[in-house]
């Protein structure tokens, strides 16, 4: 039987939340302060949780936020009632971790609807991580890196991830290793739930998997991601041993391993450019970036890090007036490798709805692009392969592959 807690301070909105579930073979538990709330769910074991924001003790976000903090109610799927209908209020209910957010007073369907979509979301999720072989090898790890922000490395990131896992279905992971305000969860429109800095208490020799396993997030789509706090007070540094002894844990249960640096060499960004298979260098067509990039090319020669380990790729995030890809490739001493063309406004739209070019447009042209650069990163075994049931990603890249190759 389905166990749902509901935390509020009204008795009434106790009896419409039981009354709306009548019919539902669900068994209700009722608190009535955040306290006694998050006391009752450590007894209770919930499988989806209710809280109302407005309570004397504890608001709902900072319940939200502490059950949040322990292993049991990591991934355990949270609904948050509020009578604030504003934006502004829907926000905190997602940076706090809540799953979905409801207004005050609820009409008793949608509260049901709301709640099946949940519980179905949790379900799915318990199924994949449950699912998920080990890997057949070593993963590969790339890095997306820059030293000058708003060159777009997230979204590069974001969407190269999640046309890795769509084109071979295989256990796949995005790092939003920006400690100090992440924006993966954003534009994958998922809620906060548990971040890097849950994992900041454990050392090298401390941390196993199953700790990892509950910082893991779980897109939609079957994408997997470690999110970044959102704000810089809630970052805890994590050492960079303990980063290293998690890369290695997951190079042994993923496929592929995509991480979204910061635009730095701090101790963390080192140490995960040191384990990477691949660096992609993203440069815009403006001279502040290219000072940029060169600087992190003559790091990467200092650190002696292979030629073929750097692939430059080029996002032109201007209209016209930037510079010619041969004057930058000219500047850099190396080939781009891939040109992501002008599309501010479905870039803007796509971080605005948390909506990824390859999850809202697959069959947009610059979602192509994505997809063929993805296969082309993939191993080398993935790519020689010919599933007996490709996925539709696939089957487009290989649909454009036979066009190029009549041509």
């Amino acid at each position: 039987m389905i166990k749902i807690l509901a935390i509020d301070d009204e008795k009434i909105y106790h009896n419409m939340i039981i009354h709306a579930l009548k019919e539902k073979d669900y068994q209700v538990e009722t608190a009535s302060n955040g306290s006694e709330g998050i006391k009752k769910a450590r007894i209770f074991k919930p499988d989806l949780i209710i809280t109302d924001v407005m309570m004397p003790d504890m608001n709902g976000y900072e319940v939200t936020s502490a059950l949040r903090k322990e292993d049991a109610f990591a991934h355990t799927p949270i609904l948050v009632l509020t009578a604030q209908a504003d934006m502004k209020a829907k926000l905190e209910s997602f940076e706090a971790g809540a799953d979905d957010h409801l207004t005050k007073p609820f009409v008793p369907k949608e509260l049901v609807v709301r709640l099946e979509a949940l519980l179905r979301r949790a379900q799915r999720t318990k199924t994949t991580q449950k699912a998920e072989p080990e890997s057949e090898k070593r993963a590969s790890l790339i890095a997306v890196h820059s030293l000058r922000g708003g060159t777009g490395c997230t979204s590069l990131a974001v969407n190269l991830s999640l046309g890795m896992y769509n084109l071979w279905q295989k256990p796949t992971i995005l790092l939003d290793l920006a400690m100090t305000a992440g924006q993966v969860a954003l534009m994958l429109n998922t809620p906060l739930k548990r971040t890097w800095a849950d994992l900041a208490r454990f050392d090298a020799g401390g941390i196993d998997f199953e700790a990892i396993n509950s910082v893991i997030n779980q897109h939609e789509s079957g994408l997997s991601f470690i999110p970044a706090p959102t704000l810089p007070s809630e970052a805890k540094p994590l050492e960079k041993e303990t980063l290293g002894t998690i890369l290695k844990m997951l190079r042994e249960k993923f496929s592929y391993i995509i991480a979204d640096l910061p635009h730095d060499f701090n101790p963390m960004t080192l140490s995960t450019l040191d384990e990477t298979d691949l660096v992609l260098l993203l440069v815009a067509p403006e001279m502040a970036s290219i000072r940029a990039a060169a600087a992190a090319l003559d790091t990467y020669n200092k650190l002696n890090y292979p030629p073929e380990k750097i692939n430059l790729v080029l996002n032109a995030i201007m209209p016209r007036s930037g510079l010619s890809k041969e004057k930058i490739e000219s500047a850099l001493s190396l080939p781009i490798k891939v040109t992501i063309p002008y599309v501010a406004n479905k870039f803007v739209h796509a971080i605005n709805y948390g909506q990824p070019f390859l999850s809202n447009n697959p069959t947009d042209a610059v979602a192509g692009l994505f997809e063929d650069f993805s296969f082309h990163l993939s191993q080398s075994e993935h790519k020689k392969s010919k599933p007996s049931e490709p996925s539709e990603t696939l089957q487009r890249v290989y649909k454009r592959m036979k066009a190029r190759h009549k041509r």
